[in-house]
């Protein structure tokens, strides 16, 4: 067996994989009963290897979810997994004759098998494709109602409609899905949402009714007895055994972080000439290979999560902040602020009006940094990292607890192995003045 096979952040399920009783107990319940299920944690949690785990792939219709992506994106590419084309009264293709009134917004040629001709209606008429009937029915493509009917035309009642990176979609478009989840939930539709964030009722903040009619599954958090048993599992693949006190200190940098585990665990075998498996037991005992190990992580880290805090501290100079607003350089002064924090202080969170107390301390007009001004900055966050193409995202704000938490998972482990003052010099202020200072400094 390969090494990228047991240990690592891979898409595909690696080896190392274990099942948590609280989590994996959760999802299965979850999954037998009729809710709509959310799972959600930090990034480089596990949590779709948790869904591969537990729904066949042919169980599944996924959706990977974009900040471009509108919900009529998401239905369309529902439907078209499903064998349904979608065309516009404009539209003329080979096979298929379309004569009715420009009234309706879309028609849906449903796959009919099983021999027979298909009534057409308005207008329309079907044809016969390699053994296929088609037949035109006229929706509305932004209604979740007339989306799920098509659905459960073609069978979908079977399938779990799954939304990967749910967290990327706009405001709008999370709300309006929530609304729709409760559609869906009434006519037997299944769906499965994939976010990264923290806290609880994530869903139920944009439509009420969902509570009590969403079954959630945190994937965290992860504890050392977990990460033990992950690591075992790991070393029996590949024969190999990781002294103690190396994996107590890989699981103490980890801070709570799987994907940070498994990829130093990965990175130690590389170092140590461990690529598969092995033909005879073999000891990884060497603390200057863990040493190595960890510094080559925190370099990769590095190379992706400064030009993350770059973007997102450049976000002061949006053309579409107010003047007044984007003259106090808010996010810059938040990654500021962050970077220069311990693990204890990040790992729950920074409240709102701590963060701003923060951000006056070090500002240099700080009673111009107004309590509806770091709000509205963090509120728009999501688009802020959305538009500079930070996948996935670094920071999100829960409005209901008003706390700003780290999601991406591996920022711990940065953060709490870089130099905070190395990196800010490696971010310029989005002051022209205090920019140009900062070079000559």
């Amino acid at each position: 067996m390969l090494l990228n096979e047991v240990f690592g952040v891979a898409r595909d399920q690696v080896a190392s994989y274990i099942e948590r009783d609280a989590v994996d107990a959760a999802l299965q319940n979850a999954l037998a009963g009729s809710r709509q299920i959310v799972i959600y944690g930090s990034s480089k949690q596990g949590k779709t290897s948790l869904l591969q785990r537990h729904v066949e792939a042919d169980d599944r219709i996924t959706v990977h979810c974009g900040p471009t992506m509108t919900v009529e994106d998401i239905y369309r590419s529902l439907l078209r997994q499903q064998g349904v084309e979608i065309v516009t009264e404009k539209s003329a293709e080979q096979g298929r004759e379309l004569s009715a009134s420009v009234s309706a917004k879309f028609k849906a040629m449903l796959p009919l098998f099983g021999g027979g001709e298909a009534e057409a209606t308005g207008g329309a008429s079907a044809t016969r494709a390699d053994g296929e009937q088609r037949t035109p029915i006229e929706f509305n493509l932004a209604n979740g109602q007339d989306v799920g009917e098509l659905l459960l035309k073609v069978g979908s009642e079977r399938k779990f409609h799954v939304l990967e990176n749910f967290h990327y979609l706009t405001d709008d478009a999370q709300n309006q899905l929530a609304f729709d989840l409760r559609t869906f939930e009434e006519m037997g539709l299944r769906f499965v949402i994939l976010g990264v964030w923290r806290e609880r009722n994530r869903l139920v903040q944009y439509n009420g009714d969902l509570q009590d009619r969403v079954a959630e599954v945190p994937v965290e958090p992860w504890s050392d007895a977990d990460f033990e048993r992950v690591a075992e599992k790991g070393e029996r693949a590949l024969n190999i055994s990781i002294a103690p006190e190396l994996k107590a200190k890989i699981f103490a940098e980890a801070h709570g972080s799987i994907g940070v585990v498994q990829e130093l665990l990965k990175k130690l075998c590389e170092l140590a000439g461990v690529n598969e498996t092995m033909p005879a037991p073999f000891p990884i005992s060497d603390r200057e290979l863990l040493a190595e190990a960890i510094e080559a992580k925190v370099a990769e880290y590095a190379s992706r999560h400064v030009r993350s805090l770059e973007a997102i501290a450049a976000g002061s100079r949006s053309r579409r902040a107010t003047e007044e607003t984007a003259a106090l350089f808010l996010p810059y002064y938040l990654v500021f602020v962050l970077v220069n924090r311990s693990y204890a202080e990040l790992r729950d969170g920074i409240e709102r009006k701590t963060l701003q107390e923060l951000i006056r301390a070090i500002h240099t007009h700080p009673d111009n940094v107004r309590t509806s001004d770091v709000t509205g900055m963090l509120l728009r966050l999501p688009k802020l990292q959305a538009d500079a193409k930070i996948k996935p995202p670094l920071f999100d704000f829960d409005p209901g607890s008003r706390r700003v938490k780290i999601v991406d998972s591996t920022l711990y482990f940065f953060i709490d192995n870089c130099d905070p003052d190395d990196v800010m010099a490696e971010i310029p202020h989005p002051d022209p003045e205090r920019s140009t200072a900062q070079r000559q400094g």
